[in-house]
């Protein structure tokens, strides 16, 4: 290789002149390429050293390039990964009540071993562990619906379309005070928010199968609103709607419903009931009041909310209504003594598959009925039917407090025998005293004797008190809310759409989904 082609080279090439150490290690400044060795050793063959110098400059200036773009990206990454972060930390901050809400009360649950849950019943919730798990969202429920939840836990309001009305009416407290946050939309956000209450309310006790469909209705309705519609305009759309919701499903589904089953009321007709049913009480009241129809009714009743004194107690007051009021232990005698006409009972839910599902009892007083071959009708409104199959009570129920079914004050009332005999023994008492009133010692130790005597009768009474019944560990009282009463002992049910036997509850419920 001559001085004058290395010349010429070098003005065509200046990066391979450069000597080794002055290689920069920037990509863009490096300018020679394979395509363009391939020219010059077209043009003239490079030594062996020379080209291995090329290859050497070419890699250096290839790992450089590659290392330059590498920490772009990582850096690039890095930036996105804080933002993504933070700002799902923004978002979970937010969003965390409305999307964990359910998982959060669970693991705030407080299972405590120590309660005696029989085992067939261990899967059921008790009402410790309801309670235990309401301080995580409390903050956040609003006042009408802690007040709501503290009456429906203490049973002040007690029955399905009761606890449904409540329910909704402080709903509408809750749409009134509500604002929707920067950045979200009614239709979005309201359903969350109102989730909290829901589930709040559950810690009271269990939700209905009429409050489950009113909520279900009322979150389509929030979910149809326009989206360009003005806060205060959606509010008063919704508030108007849950107030015909309330007055087509119940009020106008209940005065169709008592029309209906009034027609199988007489004058001088034998009825049986069960407990209290809101439905049931408007049907007495308006054949009394509205028909100045006479006849005789039977209240049955039972532990532990002994709802069908409530019943008793408003029917008392119509002079051409003749009350009994019974206990469930004497239901048989009530029936030999007595021909029932009809036997109205009410409803908690009608199932799918035509099963009753209502208070505990229903179902012994519906078969007890049905064997006397006594007609049984249940007076329920659509709104109560649920698409679900249940073939027993234990599957879904209710627990309730145990203490209730018992009797924790002692029983201090003594019997009439028990009674005759005191009053005999202290007659001759009195009389001992007036013949001998210098007593001898005998006549000391037999008075010592009736009086351990008579302490002893006193403490037998004691000994049936189970006050302390948690201390017996075999000893286990189940106290559940709610039965099931097969189709095969209902006759009919009455309903607004009319009257119709238990096999026709899927046609209801299409007929239920349709209007909606």
């Amino acid at each position: 290789m001559t001085d004058q082609t290395i010349d010429e080279t070098s003005k065509k090439f200046p990066a391979l002149t450069l000597k080794q150490d002055q290689i920069p290690l920037q990509s863009h400044r490096v300018t020679a390429t394979n395509t363009e060795a391939n020219d010059i050793l077209s043009e003239k063959k490079l030594s062996n050293k020379e080209l291995k110098e090329l290859k050497k400059k070419e890699k250096a200036a290839k790992r450089a390039a590659a290392k330059a773009t590498l920490d772009g990206e990582q850096s690039t990454q890095t930036d996105f990964k804080l933002n993504h972060k933070s700002n799902n930390n923004i978002k979970d901050k937010q969003t965390k009540t409305v999307t964990h809400i359910k998982k959060q009360l669970n693991d705030a649950k407080i299972h405590d071993p120590n309660l005696k849950t029989p085992t067939m019943f261990g899967h059921l919730e008790t009402r410790e562990e309801r309670i235990s798990s309401t301080p995580k969202i409390a903050n956040i429920v609003h006042p009408s619906i802690l007040s709501l939840t503290l009456k429906i836990s203490t049973y002040k309001i007690v029955g399905s379309s009761a606890r449904c009305i409540a329910m909704l009416r402080a709903f509408q407290e809750v749409i009134k005070s509500y604002k929707t946050p920067e950045g979200t939309s009614l239709q979005r956000h309201l359903t969350g928010h109102l989730s909290h209450q829901i589930e709040y309310l559950k810690t009271g006790r269990p939700l209905s199968i009429s409050m489950g469909n009113a909520i279900r209705v009322l979150k389509q309705s929030i979910s149809v609103i326009p989206i360009n519609t003005s806060e205060d305009e959606s509010k008063k759309i919704l508030i108007e709607e849950i107030d015909k919701f309330i007055l087509e499903k119940i009020e106008v589904a209940d005065k169709v419903i008592v029309e209906n089953a009034s027609c199988h009321i007489t004058n001088n007709s034998k009825i049986l009931t069960f407990g209290y049913s809101s439905v049931l009480f408007q049907l007495f009241k308006y054949c009394s009041e509205k028909q100045d129809k006479k006849f005789e009714l039977n209240v049955i009743d039972s532990k532990p909310l002994f709802e069908g004194k409530k019943l008793a107690k408003s029917l008392s007051e119509f002079s051409n209504i003749k009350l009994h009021y019974n206990l469930i232990n004497s239901l048989s005698s009530v029936l030999e003594k007595s021909n029932m006409d009809f036997c109205f009972l009410g409803a908690h839910s009608m199932l799918s598959n035509g099963r009753l599902y209502s208070r505990v009892g229903t179902a012994l007083v519906s078969m007890s009925v049905n064997n006397k071959s006594i007609p049984v009708l249940v007076c329920c409104e659509s709104l109560k039917f649920s698409d679900k199959v249940q073939l027993d009570s234990v599957t879904l129920n209710e627990l309730g407090d145990s203490d209730d079914l018992i009797n924790t004050k002692p029983f201090n009332k003594t019997g009439f025998s028990l009674q005759q005999y005191m009053n005999e023994l202290n007659e001759k008492l009195k009389l001992e005293k007036e013949n001998d009133k210098k007593t001898s010692k005998q006549q000391q130790q037999q008075q010592q004797k009736k009086v351990e005597e008579e302490k002893r009768l006193n403490k037998t009474d004691d000994e049936y008190d189970l006050s302390n019944w948690k201390q017996y560990k075999n000893l286990n009282i189940l106290n559940i809310l709610y039965d099931l009463t097969p189709p095969e002992y209902i006759q009919k049910i009455i309903t607004e759409f009319g009257a119709l036997p238990p096999s026709s509850v899927p046609v209801i419920l299409r007929e239920y989904k349709n209007t909606n």
